[in-house]
């Protein structure tokens, strides 16, 4: 039994095969991910150069405690889970450790201030959300 293939056929043959008709493929929006620049109440994340403004003042955030904040303001009102900040900020499954979190968290209200601290919620045996109607003024 003999054995085709195709491709070394129409590499190795001596006819020209017809082209191929290309169709366009039509253009794809980009993914929907976090906003470059998220403003709320007097809170300015700017994921693209990675600053955090709070009040008009630049706050130097350190990798992990900046991915956090942004993944909370980026999204408002929304009740996060422990293991789901674990997998989306720290990219690795919850094991359980929940002080690394709350470390975390706690480090974040003590630099975003007396105005904002409270914006930072904690859902009792749930995790965290980022409420905007929280933020005192100043």
């Amino acid at each position: 039994m003999a054995v085709r293939y195709r491709r070394l056929d129409a590499i190795f043959s001596d006819h020209i095969a017809a082209a191929p008709v290309l169709r366009p493929v039509p253009a794809t929006p980009p993914a929907p991910g976090p906003r470059p620049v998220i403003d709320s109440a007097g809170l300015v994340v700017d994921s693209e150069q990675r600053t955090v403004i709070v009040d008009g003042q630049q706050l130097t955030l350190p990798y992990l405690e900046f991915e956090l904040l942004a993944h909370l303001v980026g999204n408002p009102l929304r009740v996060h889970s422990r293991r789901q900040l674990m997998e989306s900020v720290w990219g690795r499954p919850d094991t359980g450790d929940t002080r690394t979190i709350a470390t975390h968290i706690a480090r974040l209200r003590r630099k975003l201030g007396p105005g904002h601290r409270e914006a930072i919620a904690t859902v009792r045996q749930i995790g965290y959300k980022y409420d905007p109607r929280l933020v005192r003024a100043a």
